[in-house]
């Protein structure tokens, strides 16, 4: 057994899923693993997955005045906005960034947040400094989802890597995070298009490559760093689950309006 985020786990799998043709299918995948670790039919899970490009909103920005107008500029620059069911604010992501989620059991809500975060923020800090990043946890000027739970890589006036958000539920924590790499080119023009029609600060040069690096090698260095860390041994995704996370795909699309609770900042 292995000690995690205050809890003892019995077993980690590791569940990768690359390239992924909709987005919606990694939300569903979150979603199914989630409700799975809940009902004891599946292990603490990490999950590593890539898809094509999304603008990744929060409940509480659907209901701000320029959502609509956000959400036109992002689908028109092909970025399909979804409404991701942790909290924060808005991200963007496309073949050059990682999403992860570490998923367990849990037995009290009221114990555990902030020890979640920071055992968080301390896995990506290891596994970009295996890639040769030099980075540390804390807020970054003009950065997109601001919040208490960024790794950057400069300092405060430097670039923010990835940002950690959490989801909660009676019987299952979730502590997810995305994972800048390459083409962010494209993720600084459509942040600030989407930003800019929220009325919300975004600073364009807060967002940059990682260098000498790339995605598949950061999965495997992710993985690595997993595995050292819990024990994790990987896994298949499983038929099952993939059939759930697609029946879900009409769950994440924006909504102007939609209305739900969020914690966390990704």
């Amino acid at each position: 057994m292995v000690r995690c985020f205050g809890w003892y786990l019995s077993h980690v799998e590791t569940l990768i899923a690359r390239n992924l043709s909709r987005p919606e299918d990694g939300f569903g995948l979150q979603q199914a693993v989630l409700e799975e670790v809940a009902a004891g039919s599946r292990d603490s899970a990490a999950l590593l997955w890539t898809s094509s490009r999304y603008v990744g909103a929060t409940y509480p920005e659907t209901r701000l005045p320029g959502f609509g107008e956000a959400a036109r500029l992002a689908e028109e620059a092909g970025f399909p906005v979804l409404v991701r069911n942790s909290g924060g604010g808005a991200v963007a992501a496309n073949e050059g960034s990682i999403s992860f989620s570490l998923t367990f059991p849990v037995e009290d809500l009221r114990r555990g947040l902030y020890d979640r975060y920071t055992e968080g923020v301390d896995l990506v800090v290891a596994v970009l400094s295996k890639l040769g990043v030099a980075a540390e946890a804390g807020e970054v000027e003009g950065e997109f989802c601001p919040g208490a739970y960024s790794v950057r890589s400069g300092g405060y006036s430097g670039i923010k890597i990835a940002g950690l958000a959490q989801r909660v539920t009676r019987r299952a924590a979730r502590v997810e995070a995305l994972i800048l790499v390459r083409q962010t080119a494209e993720l600084r023009a459509v942040l600030g298009l989407f930003y800019g029609a929220l009325g919300l600060p975004f600073r364009p040069e807060s967002v940059a490559d990682l260098p000498r690096t790339d995605v598949s090698r950061a999965i495997e260095a992710l993985a690595d760093t997993v595995r050292e860390r819990y024990g994790a041994t990987e896994a298949e995704v499983g038929e099952k689950t993939l059939q759930r996370a697609r029946s879900l795909r009409d769950r994440w699309r924006a909504t102007p309006g939609s209305s739900g609770s969020v914690s966390g900042n990704l």
